[in-house]
């Protein structure tokens, strides 16, 4: 009996030394995998982490390139024709000119505006001035007389459309109230229609 309890209180012993190293071993075994996954992952970041900051930094770069090659253009566009080309629009716009009637005249004022344009046309060329009420000369003339003066030809009261020279003519209109009367210049413009070139206001009914 007493070899048969020594037998025991060995064999139990073993068995707590082995749970022990077990538990040891087990704990060393975890410190390894932890240190080993901080080595390997812990201080370099992830390979979608790395691909997504090399992909913001690809786009941030392709973006300032963008802006870059966006920017020398408009630079490039600052050229020296289209400066030229706004003052020359700045200018043609200064040049629109009211000159004051002779003295004693019944011209109150002249207005010359280079930015007038023909009106445009239905008719064919070559072109016949016609001075009739029904006809589309007519219509057309009446056209270029509204678009100078800014009155609607149903607002108008036409004195006098005649000749004033080859493809030229000079109107004289008044208000429908009367209290505004005007005489306007105008030439044909090949295929493109009546064009005013001179605005006289006047003082008086013509």
């Amino acid at each position: 009996m007493p070899q048969t309890g020594t037998r025991f209180a060995a064999r139990a012993k073993r068995r707590k030394v082995n749970r022990w190293l077990n538990g040891a071993i087990a704990i060393v075994v975890l410190l390894i995998l932890v240190v080993a996954w901080n080595l390997l992952f812990g201080g370099q970041p992830s390979r979608e982490e790395a691909d997504s900051r090399v992909k913001t930094t690809g786009s941030a770069n392709s973006a300032k390139q963008v802006e870059v090659e966006t920017a020398a253009p408009a630079e490039a566009e600052e050229t020296p024709q289209e400066d030229d080309a706004a003052s020359a629009g700045e200018k043609e716009e200064a040049e629109v000119t009211e000159t004051p009637g002779p003295p004693g005249s019944n011209i109150e004022k002249e207005i010359v505006n280079p930015a007038w344009q023909p009106v445009g046309t239905t008719q064919s060329e070559p072109h016949e001035t016609v001075f009739k009420k029904d006809s589309v000369d007519w219509k057309e003339m009446l056209d270029a007389v509204s678009y100078a003066t800014g009155i609607a030809p149903e607002e108008m009261i036409v004195w006098f459309i005649g000749n004033n020279g080859p493809n030229k003519a000079v109107a004289t209109i008044s208000t429908n109230d009367q209290t505004a009367h005007y005489k306007v210049y105008i030439e044909w413009v090949t295929n493109e229609g009546w064009k005013p070139t001179k605005v006289q206001k006047l003082k008086q009914k013509p």
